[in-house]
């Protein structure tokens, strides 16, 4: 099989973003077909149409499975912009809020990355046949300014702020690197 296709997911609380594309959070649960097929995703017998309204403010964003629907939208969404086969392997790259980091990593790991796998879906209609291979997860926000270290050399203190639909992530950094004691997210 060939390498993984790397993608990555900015799970938000207003709308789940990729390189591609972004849809707002809203899913709708339905038991039978809905009288569309644009946005429904179809998992486990069951239909949900995605990207209308919004998710309600969850700090654990693995207490439901509506965060894994999105995401499984997200990756269809992806694979059709890229033009890439619809069964593939699939690393997924996601951040986490900054203050939440440590404690939050495991769990969202194994929340994103189910035991039984391929995971076998359809969206909008075409069917899905996804091996989440691995799941890489980093420290919202800091992750922008690690790939433009340039943007903040000779700075001897810098305030990131990673602004969201409800919540704002903040991160000093010293000379660079981050002061732990300074990480905060904000309602």
């Amino acid at each position: 099989m060939s390498e993984p296709i790397m993608i990555g997911v900015d799970h938000g609380y207003a709308a789940m973003k990729t390189t591609h594309c972004t849809f707002p959070t809203g899913l709708v649960e339905y038991e039978h077909e809905p009288y569309t097929r644009k946005g429904v995703l179809e998992y486990g017998r069951k239909f949900y149409v995605v990207g209308s309204g919004r998710q309600p403010l969850q700090k654990d964003k693995t207490q439901t499975e509506d965060y894994y629907l999105l995401t499984l939208a997200a990756i269809a969404k992806e694979i059709q912009q890229r033009g890439a086969k619809t069964e593939c392997s699939v690393t997924i790259a996601a951040g986490l809020p900054l203050a939440g980091f440590g404690r939050e990593k495991k769990s969202f790991r194994e929340y994103l990355r189910p035991s039984s796998q391929p995971v076998c879906f359809k969206f909008e209609g075409i069917p899905y046949k996804i091996t989440i291979e691995d799941v890489k997860l980093f420290p919202q926000g800091y992750s922008a300014i690690a790939i433009h270290p340039e943007l903040i050399q000779n700075e001897p203190s810098v305030l990131l702020m990673d602004i969201g639909g409800w919540t704002v992530d903040l991160m000093r950094l010293d000379n660079g690197v981050p002061n732990a004691s300074t990480c905060r997210s904000l309602e």
